[in-house]
């Protein structure tokens, strides 16, 4: 083989290979939280300068767990709690925004909480920036070295760049979780309507067999006994089923809203072929059912009235945590809301308003810089 067909635009296929498999991993990392957080770690040395780098996760409110530490040599501080207010960390967690010192041990607006731990692996100077996104803290991240110096501006913005891709990395990592949960429980409830069609109905119609049998006149007692322990099985194995289709069909908290819409955004494709895509944007809290069958039926009316009315080429369906509830969105790019039209128009858009208002809830319906409509569902949370 000549050497122009081992080589494509001047380089061997095999550096070309490397390449590609280096950016695939990078993607497949991105699936994965703790992947993501572990591969972006590591690379902060080089990215910003610093010897030592950590990270901070959040445990509720008011701690971070520290963890995913590279070059460090002792381990004493894996694993450490670090309360709102205390260390740099915890100034951070507070503040949300970057803070470092010089010399850690010799710093007045440190405390001495983790002094034993920073003197064991020999840090003074530390920086740690916010991992934040859309106001939410998603930890913080550490840098460190063995001797004391400021911080300059490059090695400042380097650390906020860095945070900012973890956020991302993080953000994107939920996202994809929550899309494979709610793909399984699809799938989930898939294989509970196959089963309740196909074993479901041989049982119903072999439990009818035996009770047309057993009231057969003439029939043997000891047979009439038999038929009627059998059709005794046969009535539990239907009740075994039908709990175990329940399980198969309730998703959890977690992803029972993603699953709704998706079979809204489904079935409004099928009807119209206008194509309906549904985007999670932040991980989803757990909802009370009223407040999800609410949030779930607003989103199908804004599908119906788009069917109806927008004559749109394609709708999107967003659902996405605020700090205080969960927001539904139904975005179309149609012909937007006519003259003698109001907002409100119709007995399906007050159904829901009123629905919505019963579980503390609210509407909202505007027209697109663009054209077409967003009608704005939330419940809180």
């Amino acid at each position: 083989m000549s050497d122009a067909g081992c080589r494509r635009n001047g380089r061997p296929r095999l550096d070309v290979l490397a390449e590609l498999n280096e950016e695939y991993t990078e993607i497949l990392a991105l699936l994965d939280h703790h992947t993501a957080m572990r591969r972006l770690s590591s690379a902060v040395p080089k990215l910003t300068g610093v010897e030592v780098a950590f990270v901070g996760s959040p445990r509720g409110s008011q701690q971070l767990v520290l963890g995913d530490f590279v070059n460090d040599y002792t381990g004493v501080a894996n694993g450490l709690v670090v309360p709102a207010g205390a260390g740099l960390g915890g100034k951070v967690l507070m503040a949300r925004r970057p803070l470092w010192v010089s010399d850690y041990r010799e710093s007045p607006e440190i405390g001495l909480d983790f002094m034993p731990h920073v003197t064991a692996e020999g840090v003074h100077a530390m920086i740690a920036a916010p991992i934040l996104h859309d106001g939410r803290l998603l930890g913080v991240l550490y840098g460190a070295d063995r001797y004391r110096h400021r911080f300059d501006d490059r090695t400042i913005h380097a650390f906020e760049q860095v945070a900012a891709r973890m956020a991302a990395a993080q953000v994107i990592a939920e996202r994809s979780r929550h899309a494979a949960e709610v793909a399984a429980h699809e799938e989930r409830r898939r294989m509970a309507l196959e089963l309740h069609d196909t074993v479901g109905a041989m049982l119903f119609t072999l439990g009818a067999g035996i009770r047309r049998l057993h009231d057969e006149p003439n029939l043997d007692d000891t047979v009439r006994a038999r038929l009627a322990m059998i059709d005794q099985q046969a009535s539990e194995a239907i009740a075994a089923l039908r709990g175990s289709l329940h399980v198969l069909s309730a998703p959890p908290e977690q992803v029972a809203l993603g699953v709704a819409l998706r079979e809204h955004c489904r079935a409004f494709s099928e009807r119209t072929g206008v194509i309906a895509r549904m985007i999670t944007l932040t991980e989803l809290p757990g909802l009370a059912p009223a407040r999800l069958r609410a949030l779930a039926d607003a989103a199908r009316e804004a599908l119906l009235n788009a069917e109806k009315h927008a004559r749109a080429q394609s709708v999107v369906v967003s659902a996405f945590a605020t700090r205080d509830g969960v927001m539904v969105t139904v975005s179309d790019d149609g012909e937007g809301i006519a003259a003698d039209q109001t907002c409100h128009d119709g007995l399906g858009l007050a159904a829901v308003t009123d629905r919505l208002a019963r579980v503390g809830g609210t509407l909202g319906v505007t027209e697109n810089d663009d054209g077409g409509v967003t009608v704005q569902a939330w419940v809180p949370a």
